[in-house]
C-alpha cells in the first residue's frame, strides 16, 4: 500500500511552538506517512500531491502583514479547490470564522440541549456598538434581561493585540465606559474552575484550569475590573487578589487521566458532534464552565488547532495520527 502523503503548512514559528513535525515523526513512520513540509512561498504543484493537508492558516496573520498574509492564504486555498479529493485539517472558512466571537455564538447556538438533567447552554449575551448612548444601553439590558455582572469581549477571539483584553462590569452606568463595539456576556458563577476540552476527531481530553471567583450581591458596588484572560485563566500565572479567591498555583489542576469523570463524557461527546456538525473541523478546543448553583454546562469559548497544552503530551500526537490514517 503506498504511502498517506502528509503536507504541513504552518508558519515556522507555529511548528516550533507546538513541536511538529517532530512529535509526530516516529507515529508517521509506523504508519506509512509520508511528511512535506509545505513552503507556502514555492510552487505547491511540484511539491504535491498531498492526500492530507494540515495547516494553521491562521498563524500567518500572526507573523506577516495582512496583506501579505491574505496572499499566501488565498495561494494555499486555491491549491485546494484545484486538488477537490485532498483532506483538508480544517476547513478554511470555518478556521478564520472562528476568529470572531459571533461566529463562535453561532456555533455554540447549534449546541444547545439538555441530557442527564444537565443543560448545555451559551450565557446570555449581547452587542453594545460603538454608537450607543447610555439610554440605548439601558434600554438593551432591559430588553434582553441581561443579568449583572457581565464579561466585556471583544468581538475578535484571535489575530488581535487585544482579543483577551476583557472586562468585568458590575453596574448598568459604568457600561457606557466600555471599549465599543463590544459583546456583554451574562458572568455565571462557576466555583473559579473552567474546562478545556481538547479534540482531535473522535477522541477528546479534558483539563481543569482556574478562572475568576464568584461574586455575590455584595459585590454590585464593586468598580469595572479590567483584565486580560491569559494572566487570569491559565495555569502558572500570579494571584490576582481581585479575580481569584485563592492562589491558583496553590492547586492541583488535573485532567482526565488523573480523573476520569471530570466531565459527563457522553453529554461531551454530544457537544463534540454538533460542533463537527455546524463547522466540520477536526482538531479544536473548547472552553465550558460548570455553573455553580445548577451543574449546567456553559459554553464559553472556542477555537481551532490550538496548542494541546494542559493535557499529556502522548495523546495528541496519537489521535492525530489515527485521524490521518482513517481517512486512507
Amino acid at each position: 500500500m503506498s504511502a498517506i502523503r502528509l503536507g504541513l503548512c504552518i508558519p515556522e514559528r507555529k511548528k516550533s511552538a507546538i513541536c511538529l513535525p517532530e512529535r509526530i515523526e516516529a507515529l508517521c513512520d509506523e504508519k506509512n506517512i509520508k511528511i512535506i513540509e509545505i513552503d507556502i512561498d514555492a510552487d505547491l504543484e511540484s511539491q504535491g500531491p498531498f492526500d492530507v493537508l494540515l495547516h494553521k492558516i491562521i498563524d500567518y496573520y500572526n507573523v506577516f502583514p495582512i496583506q501579505e498574509a491574505d496572499e499566501k492564504v488565498k495561494r494555499l486555498v486555491s491549491y485546494a479547490t484545484r486538488h477537490s479529493k485532498m483532506v483538508v485539517l480544517d476547513d478554511f472558512d470555518w478556521c478564520l470564522r472562528l476568529t470572531k466571537r459571533k461566529s463562535m455564538i453561532e456555533v455554540f447556538e447549534h449546541c444547545q440541549f439538555i441530557m442527564d438533567d444537565i443543560k448545555v447552554f451559551f450565557p446570555k449575551t449581547v452587542e453594545l456598538t460603538a454608537e450607543m448612548s447610555s439610554s440605548d444601553i439601558e434600554r438593551v439590558i432591559r430588553n434582553t434581561d441581561i443579568r449583572l455582572p457581565v464579561v466585556a469581549k471583544p468581538f475578535n477571539a484571535a489575530l488581535d493585540d487585544g482579543s483577551h483584553n476583557m472586562a468585568l462590569v458590575f453596574s448598568e452606568e459604568r457600561l457606557i465606559d466600555l471599549k465599543r463595539p463590544c459583546l456583554i456576556q451574562e458572568f455565571c458563577n462557576h466555583s473559579g474552575v473552567y474546562y478545556k476540552v481538547f479534540v482531535v476527531g473522535d477522541r477528546f481530553n479534558i483539563c481543569e484550569n482556574p478562572s475568576i471567583r464568584d461574586f455575590h450581591q455584595k459585590d454590585s458596588d464593586c468598580p469595572t475590573i479590567f483584565f486580560n484572560t491569559r494572566t487570569i485563566a491559565k495555569v502558572g500565572q500570579p494571584f490576582n487578589s481581585n479575580l481569584h479567591d485563592k492562589d491558583p498555583n496553590d492547586h492541583d489542576w488535573l485532567s482526565c487521566d488523573q480523573q476520569p469523570n471530570m466531565l459527563n463524557r457522553n453529554l461531551i461527546k454530544d457537544i463534540i458532534q454538533r460542533m463537527r456538525q455546524k463547522t466540520g473541523i477536526q482538531l479544536f478546543k473548547f472552553d465550558l464552565i460548570v455553573e455553580r448553583d445548577t451543574g449546567h454546562y456553559g459554553l464559553i469559548d472556542m477555537n481551532q488547532f490550538p496548542s494541546f497544552r494542559g493535557i499529556d503530551s502522548k495523546h495528541f500526537p496519537k489521535h492525530l495520527v489515527e485521524l490521518i490514517t482513517n481517512y486512507q
